[in-house]
């Protein structure tokens, strides 16, 4: 554990414990220098490459974003990095700083690993997949350790934690945590753990970089039940109305540009989600239809036992 983790993390348990309990707007801790900085310069440098390919999106379209889901696979510093996760000493570390007992380590990866976002990748404010699509585990944390030797906060990619995104007009307060080197975020997930990140917008000559991190998530077997949710994928909130388009002000356009891009999303989610209904129903139809060859099955069975009987009595 000391060859990946920064040594210090140990003695600090306490005191992370208690930033984490007290954190708004939903628990969470900032871990600054997460890493052990030669093994911080190895996953650097074996950090994978993009491959254009496997840069798609959840909803099955382009995406600026490659991620590697099977860490071993990596070599080198990730398969230390994928020992160190299901050790008993990291969850028990993890364990003590959260509070949260009992936790899982998924070594499928699913939805995490390593993540990579280009210039003009956003992520909009969300909820995350609240049970394991594989083992129906509850979801309970989320690490994500930033691997950016070189960034400012004005390039944008900043993880934004939110109370609620619906409420346009209620406590918009963020907490905002910029891509900085070695630093790390560890947050509870929840049906209000809501987070995502602005777009990624380099300069001309900054256009080379790129939003780096390692992610995983943990997982418990059960939970308190007031926390527990009907099973759902991760639910996102497109951006609002931007704050330069105003009564008054002429459309300018940027603004205009702005709105466009809010609205685009906005109907892209919609597409998602009906095409997901459709599947939906489509399924239900298809279950429907093998209950009613079940039915019919069973309704000729009871037809020719009645039948056999019949004629045993002859």
């Amino acid at each position: 554990m000391q060859q990946v983790l920064n040594p210090a993390l140990v003695e600090l348990a306490p005191t992370l414990a208690h930033e984490f309990q007290s954190a708004t707007p939903f628990r969470h801790v900032l871990l600054k220098d997460f890493l052990a900085l030669p093994f911080l310069e190895s996953v650097l440098k074996g950090f994978p490459q993009p491959v254009e390919e496997e840069m798609v999106s959840e909803f099955g379209d382009r995406s600026l974003k490659h991620t590697v889901e099977d860490m071993p696979t990596l070599g080198g510093a990730f398969v230390a990095w994928d020992a160190l996760l299901q050790s008993r000493q990291f969850i028990h570390w993890l364990e003590t700083v959260t509070g949260i007992r009992g936790l899982i380590f998924d070594p499928h990866y699913v939805g995490a690993g390593t993540h990579n976002n280009f210039h003009g990748q956003s992520l909009d404010m969300h909820i995350d997949f609240n049970r394991h699509p594989l083992t129906g585990w509850h979801r309970r944390l989320n690490l994500i350790v930033y691997l950016c030797p070189e960034w400012e906060p004005s390039w944008g990619g900043c993880l934004k934690l939110q109370k609620d995104p619906w409420d346009r007009h209620g406590d918009q307060r963020q907490k905002i945590f910029p891509p900085i080197l070695n630093h790390a975020v560890l947050f509870e997930t929840t049906e209000a753990s809501w987070h995502g990140f602005d777009e990624v917008n380099l300069p001309p000559d900054k256009q080379h970089l790129s939003r780096k991190s390692l992610t995983v998530y943990y997982y418990s077997q059960t939970r308190e039940h007031s926390e527990i949710a009907e099973e759902h994928s991760t639910i996102y909130v497109p951006g609002w109305i931007p704050s330069s388009v105003r009564p008054g002000v002429v459309l300018s356009e940027e603004s205009y540009r702005e709105l466009e891009t809010v609205m685009y999303r906005r109907d892209h989610y919609l597409k998602h989600m009906y095409r997901r209904e459709r599947e939906a129903i489509n399924r239900a139809r298809e279950a429907f239809k093998g209950l009613a060859s079940l039915h019919r099955l069973a309704k000729w069975v009871r037809r020719l036992t009645f039948w056999r009987y019949w004629r045993s009595r002859d």
